[in-house]
Formats: C-alpha cells, sequence, structure tokens
C-alpha cells in the first residue's frame, strides 16, 4: 500500500495487516485523509472490520499509528456496505500495539447478524500540549443551557512562550423575546438537508425547545441556525436552541464574532484592512498571485505525484490525496505581516497557524468520492484556511471551492453528526448568493469554513492545492483537552502549531515547529 508517515508516499505491495482510511457510503461518502471507515488487508483482499463495544480510543490510537498519524482522537461507528466486509475480524486493542493484527483478534462472530456498524477513527497530528494552554478549573460537558464558557485575553509576560487563557463558566439567565417569534423548524425544515430520515429525530426536539424558550429579537433564525443582527449589544444569547457542542463552539467564537468588543480596538494597514473587511463581509476574499518561489509549487507537486504513483501501483482509480512535505519557503512567507493582521485581527486578535498541507482532486468525481461534495460546514465553528492554487483552477472543469457568501456569520444549531452539517442545494441557492473560487495558478484564497461551502465533484481537470489552516488561539487547545470529535485543528497536517497576535499594528509571532 503507499504510507504516508512524513511528506512523501513510499510505494509499498499492500501487505497484511496494513490499514487505510475509507470513504462510507451512506453518511460520509469518500472519507478524508484523517477520519474515515477503517479497512484492513486480510487474506488478500481490503474490507472493513466491525465495531463492538471493544472498538474504543485505544484502537484509534493503533490505527492512527499505524497511518503515520499521531493520535487517535476518537472511533466512529459507519454504515459501510455488506460487500466489503471483513465478517471474521474483531480487534480488541490495548494501545500499545504496532498494528491492529497484533491486537487481540476475534475471528468467526458474524457481524451483519449483530446489528453492529463498521468502525471508523478520527486521527490528528496535533497533541494538546502544543496548544495554547486553557486555564479552567472544573468543566463538565455538556455545559447545561443557561451556562457560557468565556475566555479572557491573556497577558504576555513571556514573549517567547505559548499564552495560557484563563477561562471560566459563567451561569445565566436563558434570554426571553416576544412570543410570536419566528418558529425556523416547520415541517419544511426538512428541506433543507440532504439526509432527511435521521433529521427527522433532531428537528422534533428543537420543535419542543422552541416551545419551551422564546426567540430573542436580537437574531435572525432559520433552520439550520441562527444570525445575530447586533453582536457588540448581545453579552448573553439564548442558548436553548443551540446543541451542547453547538453552544461550546459560540463560546469559543466569541471574539471572532465580536461577543467582547474587541475587534475595535485593532489598528490595521490598508492592505490587511481591506482583506479583513472582505472576509467580515463576505467569509472569503481573493488574495491574487502570492509570488511564491517556484521550488514551493514543485516540492509540493512532488510530494503529490508520489501518492498519486502509489494508488496506481496498487491498481485503484485515482482518488483524492494528500502529502505533508516540508515547504521551508511558504513557511518563511506565511509570516507575511499583511495578510497575518489581517487573519490575526479576523480571529480576535489571537490566532494560531495550526500547519498545512498539499490536496489532489483527481479529474474525475462522483458525490460519492467526495465527502465535500454537499453544501456543509466544517463542524469546527469559525475558522480561517487559506487555498493556494498550484494550478489554473476553471470555474466549471477545475472542481473549485464554491461558498454561500455571508453564511459564516451563521451559528448552526448542531455539530455532532455528520447528517447535521449536510444541506440541500435548492435551498443554499434560493438563500445565499454563491461563488465560485476559481483561479490562475499561484493564486489564492481565503475563507471561513463556517460558511456554508462545498467542493465541485463535476469537472474534467484535476486540481492541486496547498491549505493552510488558522483558528483563534484559545480555541484547540480545549477541544483537543477535551477530546472532543470536531476537526479542531484538521488531523491530517503538518504541524506547525505557531501562535501570533496583532498588537499596535504588528504582529507578534511565538514559532513552535512540530518536526
Amino acid at each position: 500500500m503507499w504510507r504516508l508517515a512524513a511528506a512523501y508516499a513510499v510505494v509499498e505491495a499492500a501487505q497484511e495487516g496494513d490499514v487505510r482510511l475509507a470513504g462510507d457510503a451512506v453518511h460520509a461518502p469518500g472519507g478524508n485523509t484523517d477520519a474515515g471507515s477503517v479497512e484492513v488487508f486480510h487474506r488478500g483482499r481490503w474490507g472493513w472490520i466491525c465495531a463492538d463495544d471493544s472498538w474504543d480510543s485505544a484502537a484509534a490510537e493503533v490505527v492512527c499509528r499505524q497511518l503515520g498519524l499521531r493520535r487517535g482522537v476518537s472511533t466512529m461507528r459507519m454504515a459501510n456496505g455488506e460487500e466489503s466486509l471483513l465478517s471474521d475480524l474483531r480487534p480488541h486493542c490495548e494501545g500499545t500495539e504496532t498494528s491492529l493484527l497484533s491486537c487481540r483478534v476475534e475471528l468467526n462472530v458474524p457481524c451483519a447478524e449483530s446489528g453492529w456498524q463498521g468502525a471508523g477513527v478520527r486521527c490528528t497530528n496535533f497533541l494538546p500540549e502544543e496548544q495554547p494552554p486553557v486555564d479552567i478549573a472544573e468543566i463538565q460537558l455538556p455545559l447545561e443551557p443557561q451556562m457560557r464558557l468565556t475566555c479572557e485575553a491573556p497577558h504576555h509576560e513571556d514573549e517567547t512562550a505559548l499564552p495560557r487563557f484563563p477561562c471560566r463558566v459563567l451561569e445565566e439567565d436563558v434570554c426571553a423575546g416576544p412570543d410570536d417569534a419566528p418558529n425556523p423548524f416547520g415541517q419544511t425544515a426538512l428541506d433543507v438537508f440532504v439526509f432527511k430520515e435521521p433529521m427527522k429525530v433532531h428537528l422534533d426536539k428543537a420543535r419542543a425547545q422552541r416551545e419551551a424558550v422564546n426567540a430573542s429579537g436580537a437574531a435572525r433564525f432559520s433552520a439550520l441556525g441562527f444570525e445575530l443582527k447586533d453582536a457588540v449589544e448581545v453579552s448573553s444569547f439564548c442558548r436553548g436552541f443551540l446543541s451542547p457542542l453547538g453552544r461550546l463552539l459560540f463560546d469559543l467564537d466569541a471574539d471572532v464574532m465580536d461577543l467582547q468588543s474587541r475587534k475595535k480596538d485593532l489598528q490595521l494597514e490598508p492592505g490587511a484592512q481591506a482583506i479583513f473587511a472582505a472576509l467580515e463581509s463576505n467569509g472569503t476574499v481573493e488574495l491574487g498571485d502570492l509570488q511564491l518561489p517556484l521550488s514551493v509549487q514543485e516540492t509540493a507537486l512532488a510530494a503529490l505525484s508520489a501518492v498519486r504513483d502509489a494508488v496506481r501501483q496498487e491498481g485503484e482509480m485515482p482518488r483524492i490525496a494528500a502529502a505533508r512535505p516540508y515547504l521551508p519557503e511558504l513557511e518563511e512567507w506565511l509570516r507575511n505581516s499583511t495578510i497575518s493582521s489581517a487573519i490575526a485581527a479576523y480571529l480576535g486578535g489571537h490566532a494560531m497557524l495550526h500547519g498545512y498541507k498539499v490536496v489532489h482532486l483527481p479529474s474525475h468525481l462522483t458525490t460519492k468520492d467526495f465527502v465535500a461534495a454537499h453544501w456543509h460546514h466544517d463542524r469546527a465553528g469559525r475558522r480561517l484556511k487559506l487555498f493556494i492554487r498550484l494550478n489554473d483552477v476553471d470555474p466549471l472543469e477545475g472542481h473549485p471551492t464554491q461558498v454561500a457568501l455571508g453564511s459564516h456569520r451563521l451559528s448552526y444549531y448542531w455539530h455532532e453528526e455528520f447528517e447535521q452539517s449536510r444541506f440541500a442545494d435548492a435551498y443554499v441557492q434560493r438563500e445565499f448568493r454563491t461563488q465560485r473560487l476559481a483561479g490562475r495558478k499561484g493564486t489564492a484564497y481565503l475563507f471561513d469554513t463556517n460558511s456554508i461551502h462545498k467542493g465541485t465533484p463535476e469537472g474534467s481537470q484535476h486540481r492541486d492545492v496547498i491549505v493552510v489552516e488558522y483558528h483563534h488561539a484559545a480555541k484547540c487547545g480545549l477541544i483537543s483537552r477535551l477530546r472532543l470529535n470536531l476537526p479542531c485543528p484538521s488531523g491530517d497536517q503538518r504541524p506547525l502549531n505557531w501562535y501570533f497576535r496583532l498588537s499596535e499594528k504588528a504582529v507578534h509571532w511565538i514559532p513552535r515547529n512540530v518536526t
């Protein structure tokens, strides 16, 4: 098989016990390179395995290390197809094993008859201790609806160390509003979602919550989330509509939504101000030609070529691939003061540059092949990704990213499950103005992945990009510490973990490279 332990793929024939991640044909088509269904090469063929009660974090640790990633975040139950089931293989792991088949393996127990589902994992290259520490006395999840988590801006006594964010839980009254406020959870709300059947349960519960909690007039409601009309005046917003993870992300994104009124004190140079203003308004901005050295593009494309060669060696159809090459000239450019100032300001003044990866989309894709082909948000709240185009991306044939402009300001009711974050094309096209982010080789765009967006499966041309990820600095440290099943940060990047903040128009950096 192909292995991606560091930067390049090494072509090897599949061996007994090799593992890979695949998509879930029902709920997660085309899985990501850091999350998906676990397939094992066993007795001469690839197949998924059954997840029973022993499929736990210890098994995730083993699988993720075997994939070349540093940590297992969580396990998942996947709706795999019967045709690829390895029904006689069920591992029980301690967490220290070097491979899945080194675990104690139970044989000849049919999965289909038990009603269990396929085994899935989420992996990461990031460790909690590499993120800025978060001080909080005691936190028990989920928080009650009337509670909120607030993280204060840190003091910078040591300019060479990651800052420590003091956080605390506050208990507040549930907000009230007019009795005749609109109900966003009517029967037509199902039309918003791609996966209608599993969403019925969530909408029924939301309708019950709506009857118990009056809506505040300070927000605009829809079937998928709400948008604050005046964030500065809303210091305490009704959380009765939000799921536990929705409430947590709402609180952790307070600085990005400017609930603390901190952005008004940040000063920017004209170039950074223009980028910042476009992000605030639309959730995305084109950056033009970045003038990166040619060697950055050559090294990135060579890493992807190695991955594609490995897939061809396996005799498989072209598929989505990712690599994590070391790109020192890119890392030097990422300290660009204009763009970094705009990013820091957008994220509330304190930001983390988590890392980067290189991604290849093959020329022919289907919705089943491509996890991002439905309109969706990334289940991580407010964050920014920088996409650097390594080839010309045609608006129709080049699989461009599409974004629903202005949707980045939404606070979604749910973040827990895949089906809660996939939205119907007819709804998105009706409610938002959309944009295809096409452009020339060497150009780039920034966008908030809390926006409703999708990759375009239609098209005849491949697409290669470098992807760089940013969050508010306090956010992923807490999420990693709590081992929540959220992509904060995305797991399959080359880790950088650089903290930077904006102060008096200047960007201050604390780089912490992870090799």
